[in-house]
């Protein structure tokens, strides 16, 4: 970064018909510089999208398995069957004449016609199916999007800034205390009221470490180190 100035060193009332492009808040015995800072290439990191989210379609075919299952082949059923009649042969005596009587044989029943009923079983007969396990379906996966950090240049400066300074004809007494404000802080510099190189130069360190404007009494740098610059 460059920085470049255009100076006021003498109270503002002595040079403003020279410079018409000061501060509109500018008093009359007020010091100002503008800062310029020229463009430069900054890179930053980025996080920009790789790919958009999507989604597919997965097709599950359906699912059996083989199984053992008892499986009828031939119903239970009821036949009839004929049973004949039996006799049995029995001995009677019969009168044929009076006082006179013989013995005969003869076929009497002894259990009539019938017919009895039988149940036959069903027979059954193990054998290997397919059974379904899980019907056909499909399925939709979602695919988050994807993101990748990338470094893009960006283009910074190419600004002006006035700052207001202290005046050449501040007094060798607030010289001293920005002096031993800078040595309170850890930048060493002669407490003797003149503002010369080494006091430059510390001053210069104490600014870059706190951000601030580089190169000049700014009444900021001033109040920064806790001093009222009137």
């Amino acid at each position: 970064m460059a920085i470049t100035a255009a100076l006021l060193s003498t109270p503002i009332g002595a040079v403003a018909q020279d410079l018409g492009d000061l501060p509109a808040s500018a008093q009359a015995g007020e010091c100002f510089v503008e800062i310029f800072q020229d463009e430069e290439i900054k890179w930053v990191e980025q996080r920009v999208l790789e790919r958009p989210a999507s989604f597919e379609i997965v097709t599950h075919e359906a699912v059996y398995e083989t199984v053992e299952q008892k499986v009828r082949v031939k119903d239970a059923t009821t036949i009839y069957k004929s049973v004949p009649a039996s006799y049995e042969t029995v001995f009677e005596t019969v009168d044929v004449q009076p006082g006179s009587s013989v013995t005969v044989a003869k076929q009497q029943l002894a259990e009539p016609a019938r017919l009895i009923e039988e149940e036959i079983p069903a027979e059954y007969q193990n054998v290997r199916v397919e059974r379904l396990v899980s019907l056909a379906r499909e399925e939709r996966i979602e695919i988050p999007a994807t993101f990748v950090t990338i470094e893009k240049p960006i283009l910074t400066g190419g600004t002006s800034e006035w700052h207001q300074l202290m005046c050449d004809d501040t007094p060798p007494e607030k010289i001293a205390e920005v002096q031993a404000a800078l040595s309170e802080a850890g930048y060493p510099a002669s407490v003797d009221g003149i503002f010369g190189p080494e006091t430059w130069g510390a001053m210069e360190a104490y600014q870059a470490a706190h951000n601030l404007a580089v190169g000049y009494l700014t009444v900021t740098t001033v109040e920064h180190l806790g001093i009222s610059p009137r």
